[in-house]
């Protein structure tokens, strides 16, 4: 069995040397991140040159002109389904996907949105205008997803095509060939117009393909990375950006040597066929969108062009992976809420922030904590006292309120009365899918069995933390 143990390191910011004296003097003019005002949970976010856009609980969609200082509520629907994603294809037309099937999609720049209901969840989706999109539609029987923030594990979920805007969506019968029938995951899905359209999809444990259409999805054809004694390329992202596709990954070079190394991997394609290179930054790609990649806190990388640039914000902890940029503004969502602040683009990424110490973080499956798990994010935890490795079974119920959000929580657990309240803090937080009773959204109460698994390196009681795990990683515990 592997161990489910792996390394954070923990940071904290400083600025220092001669030769990072510019970076610094960029971070010094960019005021701290501050609070959005916004009357409802965000999920995700998106910019449309200088407009922000915001999506989240209660079907909620609102926007921003001036760099999230004031938000204009655009669409909402009390007690309504959870909105995950939002995306626009210009000024006009944009979509945004939520639990329940829901398909809201706006063609005048967001000031209406007409509601379509799909034949399950769309875990992932890009439409090429108002009408053409491909997506990976889902049954229901998981409720994991392909945000447009960053990676994912790869889904087994029904990959269909729109050409109504999403009123009706067709079977890719292509996929049940010989050829394409191996490839049974999806990692991303992208469309440019209406007849071309792309796939990333897998053959587990074997490789990678793309799957590239030029006639709307009548016929697919398979087009292979490079994979030879020299150079092994992995993309696992794909967006469309002006009329292209840009794949990121990492990229094993000089392998002809007998080892090799990996490096960040850019290429971009004008119908998926024929890939080029483009720039590379200075590391492996962890979450990027169809703006750019998260380095790390502070510091986002641009990379639709011939060179890199760089976007500067304030280093505090507080930039996530969903983030978006609106002209000179940033806004990002982190701990429930959004955040934003004044963002400047540089030529050299600020200094990845100083690691002080190491800690052992039980690395968790936040999406597979419970059923129905929109959010579910864990956080370590300091443990009363430092030991050997322990694991604790915690019996909770949880009532969600009908938008989805975490109204009280009740555990059952041998650990401390501290412990137990920082469980219950961070379960607070969750966000689940609503239930449903016949048409309406409905209360619930969620029965949970997790699991508290604790560890840090011998003799180092410093790097003991704990963190939240289901149970079902652990199916021999009693």
């Amino acid at each position: 069995m592997k161990s489910p143990f792996r390394q954070l390191c923990a940071v904290t910011v400083a600025c220092f040397s001669l030769a990072s004296f510019a970076e610094c003097q960029a971070s010094s003019t960019i005021n701290g991140w501050k609070n959005a005002n916004l009357p409802f949970r965000p999920v995700n976010l998106a910019a449309q040159r200088g407009t922000i856009w915001v999506c989240g609980v209660n079907e909620s969609i609102a926007s921003s002109k001036d760099g999230g200082v004031t938000w204009e509520t655009k669409h909402q629907t009390p007690d309504g389904e959870i909105l995950f994603d939002i995306s626009f294809v210009d000024d006009k037309i944009g979509h945004a996907p939520g639990t329940g099937g829901l398909l809201l999609s706006t063609d005048d720049g967001g000031e209406t949105w007409k509601a379509h209901l799909t034949p399950g969840t769309l875990r992932a989706f890009s439409f090429a205008n108002a009408s053409d999109g491909i997506a990976l539609i889902g049954d229901g029987s998981s409720h994991r997803r392909i945000p447009s923030f960053g990676q994912a594990a790869p889904l087994e979920d029904a990959a269909k095509i729109t050409h109504d805007g999403g009123e009706h969506w067709e079977d890719i019968a292509a996929l049940n060939s010989d050829e394409l029938r191996p490839f049974v995951q999806t990692l991303a899905v992208a469309a440019i117009d209406n007849s071309h359209f792309l796939m990333l999809r897998r053959q587990p444990e074997v490789e990678d393909v793309f799957l590239m259409t030029k006639d709307g999805g009548k016929s697919w054809k398979v087009v292979r990375p490079r994979n030879d004694t020299t150079n092994r390329e992995l993309p696992d992202m794909v967006f469309v950006h002006a009329g292209e596709y840009w794949a990121f990954g990492y990229e094993l070079v000089h392998r002809e040597k007998g080892g090799g190394y990996g490096v960040p991997l850019v290429l971009h394609s004008r119908d998926g066929e024929t890939w080029t290179h483009g720039a590379a930054g200075p590391r492996e790609f962890t979450s990027c969108s169809s703006q750019g990649c998260y380095l790390w806190d502070g510091a986002v990388e641009v990379l639709y062009s011939d060179k890199e640039q760089f976007w500067a914000l304030p280093q505090d902890g507080s930039l996530g992976k969903r983030w978006a940029i609106a002209e000179n503004h940033g806004c990002t969502i982190s701990n429930g809420g959004l955040e934003c602040s004044l963002a400047s683009m540089t030529e050299k990424p600020l200094d990845q922030p100083e690691v002080h110490g190491v800690i052992v973080n039980t690395a968790s499956d936040d999406q597979n904590l419970a059923g129905g798990c929109v959010e579910c994010h864990v956080e370590p935890i300091v443990p009363d006292h430092a030991g050997p490795p322990t694991m604790v079974r915690i019996e909770a119920s949880v009532r969600v309120r009908t938008n989805g959000t975490v109204d009280r929580v009740s555990l059952k657990s041998s650990t401390s009365t501290g412990m137990t309240d920082e469980i219950s803090k961070q379960i607070s937080k969750w966000l689940f899918e609503p239930a449903h009773k016949g048409s309406k959204t409905v209360g619930m109460t969620r029965d949970l069995s997790l699991v508290l698994l604790c560890a840090g390196f011998p003799d180092h009681p410093e790097s003991n933390r704990c963190t939240i795990h289901s149970s079902n990683e652990f199916p021999g515990m009693r």
